[in-house]
């Protein structure tokens, strides 16, 4: 009998994070699950890697049966790196990440301890998906597991190494209008928001926006539709567009 793919999920809010169980739950329809994730909230973190300090890492508490955990103290990209590195028992197949409560949509990509999770996965030619919640409601955290894992299934299936970015809406599965795939869009969901107090610290905190008016297509479309909004992304930044007039200038 083959083996089961093995699964790593982890995720940006730490290992105790309500999302990072449900998304273990629902990939180990897939295959075997294995879970490394950050020891503590670790949102907003992006690719960052821990370089001046040291990065210790111990089994954590599983709440599933038969699945091993490490909680990492470092950053979600550390998480996944000590994962494949220590503690894989054998060829690591995919990497999941989330469920983020909250959505990764729009500019939020390029801050998303999530997504670049899984794009540390994307980089090594793994299939990898990041899996997010447009809204905070624990009760809609499965819903967005299984909408995830059915996607994960899917491109496990096909053996492309793809890295797919899967926002779904805050509600339940069965009110989902569908899947759409979709761009990123040049907007975002949220807004940072700096408070600052009497003593001139300055805290931030992402609040809702009221003024999106997306462009039909994007991510963000599609999850204001109440569609799960699948994206393929990758790591190259370039602006292909632009590289004659770039060849112009510095002629």
């Amino acid at each position: 009998m083959a083996e089961r793919p093995l699964i790593l999920v982890t995720n940006d809010d730490g290992i105790e994070a309500e999302g990072l169980w449900r998304l273990a739950e629902a990939m180990s329809a897939a295959g075997e699950i294995m879970v490394a994730a950050p020891a503590f909230n670790q949102s907003a973190m992006s690719a960052a890697f821990t370089l001046r300090s040291d990065v210790e890492s111990e089994r954590a508490h599983s709440r599933l049966d038969g699945v091993d955990a490490w909680q990492v103290s470092g950053t979600p990209a550390d998480a996944v790196t000590v994962g494949l590195r220590q503690y894989a028992p054998r060829r690591v197949s995919m990497i999941a990440a989330g469920v983020n409560p909250g959505p990764n949509v729009g500019r939020n990509v390029l801050h998303s301890g999530t997504v670049m999770a899984a794009m540390m996965g994307y980089l090594r030619g793994l299939p990898s998906v990041a899996v997010s919640l447009a809204g905070l409601e624990e009760a809609h955290l499965a819903s967005a597991a299984r909408a995830g894992a059915e996607i994960a299934e899917r491109l496990l299936a096909g053996g492309e190494p793809m890295l797919l970015n899967v926002n779904a809406p805050d509600c339940t599965y069965d009110q989902y209008e569908g899947f759409a795939a979709a761009r990123m869009a040049d907007t975002s969901m949220e807004r940072l928001v700096d408070e600052v107090d009497q003593h001139g610290a300055v805290r931030r905190r992402l609040v809702w926006r009221d003024d999106v008016e997306p462009e039909p297509g994007t991510d963000v479309a599609a999850v204001m539709a109440g569609k799960v909004a699948v994206t393929p992304l990758h790591n190259d930044l370039t602006r292909h567009d632009d590289l004659g007039r770039v060849s112009a200038l510095i002629a």
